[in-house]
């Protein structure tokens, strides 16, 4: 075990994944739907109060009655609303629990428990929309399994929205570090006791980081690696243009607010 604990405590490979399972562990995804539930918290979702602004922006861009893809929907906070719009709504989410959730609040939208990296439609969405970063947390080869899945489900014409955190969001928030804490009685990571050792590392003149979470515990050790990647225009422009995306527009959120390129995110309108 101390063996396995040293090669953990490596910095990661560029990119590396590790093994656990995060979003559909039993365990994890409690904690997670409580904090995508939290109405005044911005951890797993966004406040309410700005999903709120953010769906009535977004109504704005898709036609009316339109058909939306929502991937990463989680418990369905931006889906519901947007069903109950009248909009024709799929959501798509890895978190059983999640989908659960979504489907037990909202019968009028359909709910897929499925990894989106393994979407398969051709032209039946207006709009796709990937929100809360989810794009930065995918590795290059899996946003290059992402992109040409979304082209291909969009109609012509149609819109893929996503949001993406900024080096800005690096800087005030990020920097190589290391600590440990101490949970008797079970936390977010595990039910049983267990020491969790976290990290923080950066890559790529501080554009590329990665949260490391070691459980221990008497079941032995379990890592978890959350990837995040810093955003610009060019970068994201670049990557998505040579699958035949143009970019309609960017703003400095995805509730619209104007394009200063001084936010901790960016939001992109992309048009197939």
């Amino acid at each position: 075990m101390l063996n396995t604990l040293f090669h953990l405590l490596k910095k990661p490979t560029l990119w590396q994944r590790s093994a656990e399972l995060f979003w559909d562990d039993e365990h994890i995804s409690k904690g997670m739907l409580e904090a995508h539930l939290d109405p005044n918290r911005d951890a797993a979702s966004r406040s309410f109060c700005f999903i709120d602004a953010s769906v009535k922006w977004l109504s704005g861009l898709i036609p009316v009655n339109g058909n939306i893809l929502d991937l990463g929907c989680g418990p369905g906070l931006y889906a519901k609303r947007m069903s109950d719009m009248g909009y024709d709504v799929t959501g798509m989410d890895f978190s059983g629990r999640s989908i659960a959730y979504a489907k037990s609040q909202d019968t009028k939208t359909e709910y897929i428990y499925k990894n989106y990296l393994e979407l398969d439609y051709t032209g039946m969405f207006d709009t796709v929309l990937l929100i809360y970063g989810d794009y930065a947390a995918l590795t290059p080869d899996e946003r290059q399994i992402l992109v040409p899945k979304v082209y291909r489900a969009l109609k012509p014409g149609g819109l893929f929205i996503l949001d993406v955190f900024t080096k800005k969001q690096f800087v005030e928030n990020k920097s190589n570090k290391t600590s440990w804490s101490l949970h008797e009685n079970g936390g977010f990571w595990s039910a049983e006791p267990h020491i969790c050792l976290d990290a923080t590392y950066l890559y790529e003149n501080n554009t590329i980081a990665v949260d490391q979470y070691i459980v221990i515990s008497n079941n032995g050790l379990k890592e978890y690696l959350i990837w995040d990647t810093a955003y610009t225009v060019q970068h994201l422009t670049d990557e998505v243009s040579p699958v035949g995306f143009k970019v309609h527009s960017v703003f400095d959120d995805i509730s619209g607010s104007p394009y200063t390129g001084k936010a901790d995110t960016i939001c992109f309108v992309l048009e197939r």
